[in-house]
């Protein structure tokens, strides 16, 4: 079959888990040499559908290549093929439908321009607050250094990869600084574009900043005049005293995600296997009345949370239940604040991409490499082999796999018992933070031997690097967490 490509339809999440139904198209170019073929209408509970244009087929749905013995037509029974294309249709919505052949006339002529000048196409992953942050700050980031070390014309494009922003306040202020197609039409020509086998014409998405962009370049976004009288009023009215005094405290709970509008995820996912990156907001009570005391003042974060926090300081501030939140709010405490104090969600790239201080405490995984290329300071949650051990040095977390899993079942099959932060230890944690940002920690010599020992370790381990310093070790584990626990490098050099 000689053809640029051909086409058919995928449902609005083409990242259904196994087991999910959905449907999936794949555009390819003539196969290489001695290849049949292929192009499968795909659901993903393993059965696959070939069109009448496709006289030869593999079905792929799990990367699992099942090649024809024989290069004859399959028999074509149309009832059932009018079936399938009916239910693709459904899924993708009669709006979706319409706009779909104008879409592929539109990545068509992109690909006719991309042989005369270089057309990149950009997703901007909108669907999530931290990959809508992060990911879009790397990307326009990217883009402005190119055209300024470059010559070549180029022609970048951005298109939404779901219908609906998770924050649209933060799409308008993305919007003055880079063009991008939104809502169904914008949704089309990135699943389309995705699906085009063309080198650099459609660019990785990542917030994994290796290239140290955010701590190159100052912050792509600015907030109009408009937009500080407003944050400043709000500021204000809840009787902040010194705008400069702000911390943002953002304690992850399965609340979010379990109760959240489902956008490009199916609405029955389960997302259990996070869970063990979740807290315990009661446990925080003590470190945030400790930074109201320094003079901060302390909001909580959080959209969608299970529990309040029970404080009855005037400078700590439950943002999250108290009615006060807005999506403009939700960027602009991030933006202001003097520094953040996370356990590693996807709002703390709020604070990231305004190049504001940020800690997390209680993270799992340790060593994640997103978050060991930023500068952070870490304190992360104990893991122990029973709840009397002492808690496993880092060298049996490397032999286990845990000091890079992201998934609550590899601990819990392992009996693994993950310990949170104590409200002691979570004291230490923001005290050692707030006197980092303020330029008044002083670190012990001991403290200073393990840390450059740990970046050490971080940065030649083959279980983190490929080759010796790969990825760049900028996180800091906190000094408190080295001192409670001095064994924990023990065994590695």
């Amino acid at each position: 079959m000689n053809r640029d490509f051909c086409f058919g339809f995928t449902s609005p999440d083409d990242r259904l888990p196994f087991g999910k139904s959905g449907y999936a198209y794949i555009l390819n170019h003539p196969p290489p040499r001695h290849q049949p073929p292929f192009f499968s209408l795909t659901k993903v509970t393993l059965t696959h559908v070939a069109f009448e244009s496709c006289q030869q087929f593999t079905a792929d749905p799990l990367s699992t290549r099942q090649q024809p013995t024989e290069t004859t037509i399959p028999p074509v029974n149309l009832k059932s093929k009018l079936q399938q294309k009916l239910k693709v249709a459904q899924v993708l919505g009669i709006k979706r439908v319409l706009l779909l052949p104008f879409a592929l006339l539109y990545v068509g002529t992109l690909l006719l321009l991309s042989r005369i000048l270089q057309v990149r196409i950009h997703p901007i992953v909108n669907s999530r607050i931290g990959h809508f942050a992060t990911n879009t700050e790397l990307t326009l980031l990217k883009i402005r250094e190119t055209r300024k070390n470059s010559k070549t014309k180029t022609l970048e494009i951005g298109c939404a990869t779901s219908v609906v922003s998770v924050n649209s306040e933060l799409e308008r202020m993305w919007k003055r600084e880079l063009k991008f197609s939104t809502g169904d039409w914008g949704w089309l020509i990135n699943d389309i574009c995705k699906r085009v086998q063309n080198r650099g014409f459609y660019q990785e998405s990542t917030a994994n900043d290796k290239e140290g962009r955010l701590i190159s370049f100052p912050p792509a976004l600015e907030f109009t005049t408009e937009q500080e009288l407003i944050g400043r009023k709000f500021l204000k009215n809840v009787d902040v005293i010194d705008e400069n005094k702000i911390v943002c405290l953002n304690v992850r709970d399965n609340a979010f995600l379990s109760q959240s509008e489902a956008l490009e995820w199916s609405k029955t996912r389960d997302w259990s296997y996070h869970d063990y990156r979740d807290s315990e907001i009661s446990t925080y009570v003590a470190a945030a009345e400790s930074l109201a005391e320094m003079g901060y003042t302390v909001f909580r974060m959080g959209a969608i949370v299970k529990e309040p926090l029970d404080s009855r300081h005037p400078r700590i501030i439950d943002y999250a239940t108290n009615g006060m939140r807005t999506e403009f709010l939700d960027i602009y405490l991030g933006a202001k604040c003097k520094f953040c104090v996370s356990t590693g969600t996807g709002w703390d790239s709020i604070p990231q991409i305004f190049r504001r201080p940020s800690m997390y405490v209680n993270l799992l995984p340790h060593f994640a490499k997103e978050c060991l290329v930023r500068d952070l300071l870490i304190f992360p949650k104990s893991l122990a082999m029973t709840k009397e051990e002492f808690d496993i040095p880092l060298k049996h977390l490397f032999e286990l796999g845990f000091a890079t899993s992201f998934y609550t079942d590899l601990f819990t099959q392992a009996g693994v018992v993950m310990r949170d932060l104590s409200s002691e230890e979570l004291v230490e944690a923001v005290t050692e933070m707030a006197q980092r940002v303020e330029g008044t920690f002083v670190e012990t010599l001991e403290q200073k031997e393990m840390q450059a020992k740990l970046k050490h370790i971080l940065s030649t381990h083959p279980k983190l690097q490929p080759s010796p310093n790969y990825d760049p070790i900028r996180a800091q584990v906190a000094s408190c967490f080295l001192s409670r626990y001095p064994n924990f490098l023990d065994g590695l050099d």
